[in-house]
């Protein structure tokens, strides 16, 4: 088990609010049908034609992310490089137009250029392959959460010895118009890049900060409709694993990003028992916004904070966003 610290000295973002993770508005709605994507000028005149749009944002902000760290992902061998992505609706519009084809006209008239995205997977797969990310590989679908997760997992697996580099993050695309979920829409993508401090310090990186991620599930209710006694106890526990022992009794402010669920209520009451300033708000129907709040946490200098997701069906996620102090702009060994 590693016990060097995970810090995050790349960030990239595509997303209807803007490309600048530090001049996002995530409190503002944003139209994800917009044609706010520029592919030419993302990834180039050739090559993305057939690449669904999930994969093209999510190969757009690993793209950025990795600028933005410098030669953080060339100083890596490929069978240490690893990946998580978050998403739920990331391949919905292909699959919908695939099933209409498959109804209609038949299978055999499925396109051979976009046939491999049936695959959640190949999302990443696809961005895995443009940047030898050759050490392990995961994509998570848990509604809401995945995102989250995704910064979770990716953790596990570098303190497990199976990477040297992380990248991890979300992405979305639109849901298709008929969809009930439509209008709410997540689009876009997220990525971070993440390495050990002493990494980054050996290569003098400039970091944006460090993220811990905790999940944790809550039944929606007990048989008799009551919640479960423990369940305070749960988030609490999920809390004090997020948190560093010396900031203990420090009570960051959460925001609470989810769908109006019993779960999300439930989450919201007890982070305010716990004395925590929580801000309820409304969740996209996706997995995206939550990392698009982390991103923009950390490149805006404050405080420590937390963003909090819940789905509907139980599954909680907690991240504390600790930015880098201004007055410290590049790494230190401590």
């Amino acid at each position: 088990m590693r016990a060097d610290t995970l810090v995050v000295t790349g960030i990239g973002v595509v997303s209807p609010w803007g490309n600048d993770p530090a001049k996002l508005d995530l409190r503002t709605p944003a139209d994800a049908d917009e044609d706010w994507f520029d592919v030419v000028s993302e990834l180039g005149p050739r090559g993305y034609k057939y690449v669904p749009p999930g994969c093209r944002y999510l190969i757009a902000a690993t793209r950025r992310a990795l600028r933005d760290a410098g030669d953080a992902v060339t100083r890596i061998p490929e069978p240490r490089r690893g990946m998580a992505v978050g998403t739920e609706n990331g391949i919905a519009g292909l699959i919908d137009a695939m099933d209409e084809t498959v109804t209609t006209a038949g299978a055999d008239r499925l396109s051979p250029a976009t046939a491999p995205y049936f695959s959640v997977n190949t999302l990443a797969g696809r961005v895995a392959m443009e940047h030898g990310i050759k050490g392990w590989n995961l994509t998570l679908t848990s509604p809401r959460a995945a995102g989250l997760q995704a910064l979770q997992a990716g953790s596990r697996a570098y303190a497990a010895g199976r990477c040297d580099l992380l990248l991890a993050g979300s992405t979305e695309a639109a849901l298709p118009s008929h969809h009930s979920g439509h209008s709410a829409s997540d689009a876009g993508a997220a990525v971070l890049v993440l390495e050990p401090r002493a990494a980054a310090a050996a290569r003098g990186a400039a970091l944006h900060g460090t993220c811990a991620t905790a999940t944790f599930f809550l039944a929606p209710l007990l048989a008799s409709g009551t919640p479960a006694p423990d369940a305070l106890r749960t988030t609490a526990e999920a809390l004090a694993r997020v948190t560093p022992a010396r900031h203990r009794n420090i009570h960051p402010p959460v925001r609470l990003i989810a769908e109006p669920s019993p779960v999300a209520t439930r989450l919201l009451s007890q982070l305010r028992t716990l004395g925590l300033r929580t801000d309820f708000l409304p969740a996209g129907s996706g997995t995206l916004l939550p990392v698009l709040h982390i991103a923009h946490g950390l490149t805006a200098p404050g405080p420590p904070h937390i963003v909090a997701t819940a789905s509907p069906d139980g599954t909680c996620a907690l991240t504390a966003v600790h930015p880098q102090p201004p007055t410290d702009p590049t790494l230190e060994t401590r």
